[in-house]
């Protein structure tokens, strides 16, 4: 066993490991396919463990922290076995560690993707004594990483500055990152992390390792700089405050970490994940994503059946696919007039629809579009027909006043009764029509008062981890029984940007502040993770913007519109007919193209990205375009040439016809002709239009 090798390939991405002399795992080597073929210059042991333990590495973060069934707090792993075998579309190789003394069994676990450059890696933890044991900590994965010039990269915000990136150097101790609330886990705090060992990174330079937890609930990421800049990323859920007790062979299972090497800076690791993403990770992931028309800033609870016709009306005048009718089209004895009462009594509100929702879905679906239905299944108001008969259905903890949040509280779906109430919501909303089918699943508060009549009074700690496995119980259920209806996910905006919760929905709201220069760079840092197929962005009001700008910024993302037609000018509704059918005409590159971030518009006053077609630089690209570039001018008022936006991954000999697809601009439908490489080299130009200003430009190899 001692000198043994364990490689973890995931393709471009590798992981080596080796069993020491002291039978412990030790990690050799963590980066591109070259570290496979690692030669080790030094004794197994000197090299760092695979998994820390508290008690066992005593200066650095640990990974795992057990208090034994004798009271013990320390844990020491040995190497007991392992195993490798095949998956689909890998390998899944275990470690089984076990504790020098105490009865525990922790099994560490990696899934391999090859073809995209991705290695899963969870633990398991298993009390094989005959006492309770109690878990403090059970990280995913903790890589160790190079220390040269450490760099770490984390987004969050909170509500309306989501995926706000802070880039930082990393100093001796721990830098920790983690989510909070429980419900809107990624709403104030980063879903995914960089960390760049050797100097900060670029888009296409330096050495970085990409991490993302694919949990639904808190998560947390520590980066350690330990002595002689000995660094660790150690991944996984937020632990504080979530306890749990085992019992003599039970086994707790931590979500997986997803990690995505790269030598060639960032922008590899955005492609990979948004590959997997769409590929294994998120619901019909290459199912086209429709153009949504959203009422809710233009009417918000004013609803009734003639003014929510007219609207239909001008979202179909604009091309939008399918009409979204958002919050207040229910509630009988609490209509939903504003966001204090009706939440949770989902009965359609007879005073503004008094023949039902049939006239109005039945008028989209007349005017050629879906229709969609907003609902909040998991909340409740406590001014509701539902509280007043079920007080004892939302977390609490007993004796406390139950604080409100945006005037709701939060069902306890650990509860089989609230479970079926919530599953039973979408069913009834579901059955009011055959023709609903979109829903926007939204969440509008956090967890606070943290119990559940349901869990015994010395685990009410593990409501943190069991509400969040409940809630992935009802999704998957409603995906089940209702496979053709597509699902935004949406959590007082971006919320719920993670990849576990995203395996029942098709797409989430990306955040609620729409305003087109902020969006630029919210949608910037949602990159990093997601694919633009999932970021729900519309062109609004907010930030009294020009309507063509909003357009152009929503059209590198999935795009729709949140407006109100009648209000209108003539050049916008323009603009805006404009904007449709370009986002119909790139929507397959915008939403399953490669992605390439060329300007960035963090802290600077422009930004720019292209999509590239998959096969963009083989010179037998299919027909149509081979990509679409954006430039938007976010800050100024002089005219300003600035740097030209260069267009990589072309064929560089090849021919292309490049046209200006910006919507309302004097110069659409412009073209000029240029080589890939002229593409590369010389690029094309910024907008020189006072801020906030924008060009778009799709490139279409010639015949």
């Amino acid at each position: 066993m001692t000198g043994e090798r364990i490689v973890i390939d995931g393709g471009g991405t590798v992981l080596v490991l080796e069993v020491g002399e002291d039978r412990r795992l030790h990690q050799l080597g963590l980066g591109g396919p070259e570290v496979a073929r690692i030669e080790a210059p030094f004794p197994t042991q000197l090299y760092p463990l695979a998994y820390p333990t508290h008690g066992e590495e005593v200066l650095r973060e640990p990974a795992l922290r057990v208090t034994h069934g004798t009271g013990h707090p320390s844990t020491r792993l040995v190497v007991d076995g392992w195993s490798e075998q095949l998956h689909a579309h890998g390998r899944l190789h275990r470690v089984e560690l076990v504790d020098r003394a105490a009865p525990l069994v922790v099994t560490l676990c990696w899934r391999t993707w090859p073809d995209h450059g991705v290695i899963e890696q969870w633990v398991e933890v298993t009390n094989t004594g005959d006492s309770t044991s109690t878990l403090h900590q059970a990280s995913s994965a903790a890589p160790a990483l190079p220390g040269e010039d450490p760099w770490f990269t984390h987004w969050g915000g909170g509500w309306a500055h989501e995926w706000t990136e802070t880039t930082e150097p990393l100093t001796p101790g721990t830098k920790t990152v983690a989510s909070a609330g429980g419900v809107r886990s990624s709403l104030h705090r980063p879903a995914i992390a960089l960390f760049a060992g050797t100097g900060r990174a670029t888009e296409t330079e330096g050495s970085v390792l990409a991490a993302t937890v694919i949990w639904g609930g808190d998560t947390r990421f520590d980066a350690e700089m330990g002595m002689h800049r000995h660094c660790r990323l150690i991944a996984g859920i937020q632990h504080r405050g979530a306890e749990r007790l085992l019992e003599p062979g039970e086994r707790f299972v931590a979500p997986p970490v997803a990690l995505v090497w790269s030598d060639h800076g960032t922008g590899p690791t955005s492609r990979a994940l948004h590959r997997w993403t769409r590929d294994h990770q998120i619901r019909d992931g290459h199912r086209p994503r429709a153009l949504v028309f959203n009422n809710w800033e233009t009417m918000f609870f004013d609803l009734d059946t003639p003014k929510v016709r007219a609207v239909v009306d001008g979202a179909a005048a604009l091309g939008a696919e399918l009409f979204l009718l958002d919050d207040g089209w229910f509630g009988e004895r609490y209509p939903r007039d504003d966001d204090t009462q009706g939440l949770g009594d989902w009965m359609v509100d007879a005073a503004k629809f008094p023949d039902g929702l049939s006239p109005v879905i039945d008028h989209a679906l007349g005017a050629g579009m879906r229709f969609g239905l907003w609902v909040e299944p998991e909340m409740v108001n406590a001014r509701s027909a539902l509280y007043e008969e079920h007080p004892d259905w939302v977390i609490h903890e007993p004796d406390r006043v139950r604080r409100e949040e945006r005037n709701q509280l939060v069902l306890d779906v650990l509860r089989p009764e609230v479970q079926a109430f919530v599953i039973e919501v979408i069913d009834r909303t579901l059955a009011l029509h055959p023709g609903i089918s979109y829903l926007k699943w939204d969440a509008n508060r956090d967890v606070f008062e943290a119990g559940s009549s349901t869990l015994p009074v010395d685990r009410q700690s593990h409501l943190a981890v069991d509400r969040v496995r409940a809630t992935n119980a009802i999704m998957a259920e409603v995906a089940r029984r209702h496979p053709e209806v597509e699902l935004m996910l949406c959590a007082s905006g971006g919320g719920r940007s993670n990849l576990e919760t995203l395996r029942w929905f098709h797409e989430l709201w990306t955040s609620d502040n729409t305003d087109p220069v902020d969006r630029v760079r919210i949608q910037w840092g949602a990159s990093h993770l997601l694919p633009a197929s999932v970021l729900g962005a519309h062109v609004t009001r907010w930030g009294d913007k020009p309507v063509a700008f909003g357009c152009a910024v929503a059209l590198s993302a999935r795009f729709g519109f949140d407006l109100d037609p009648a209000r209108m000018t003539d050049g916008e509704r323009t603009a805006a007919v404009q904007a449709a059918e370009t986002a119909k005409r790139i929507r397959s590159l915008v939403q399953f193209g490669d992605l390439h971030r060329l300007v960035s518009p963090v802290d600077g006053p422009r930004g720019a990205l292209a999509y590239l077609h998959p096969g963009a630089a083989d010179a037998g690209v299919p027909e149509g375009p081979a990509a679409v570039a954006f430039a938007y001018r976010l800050e100024g008022d002089e005219p300003d040439e600035g740097e030209p936006v260069l267009v990589p991954g072309l064929v560089a000999d090849r021919r292309y016809v490049v046209e200006d697809a910006t919507p309302g601009s004097e110069h659409r439908g412009e073209t000029v002709s240029m080589t890939g490489a002229e593409l590369a080299q010389s690029g094309l130009p910024v907008p020189s239009e006072p801020a906030p200003s924008a060009r778009i430009w799709v490139v279409i190899p010639s015949a």
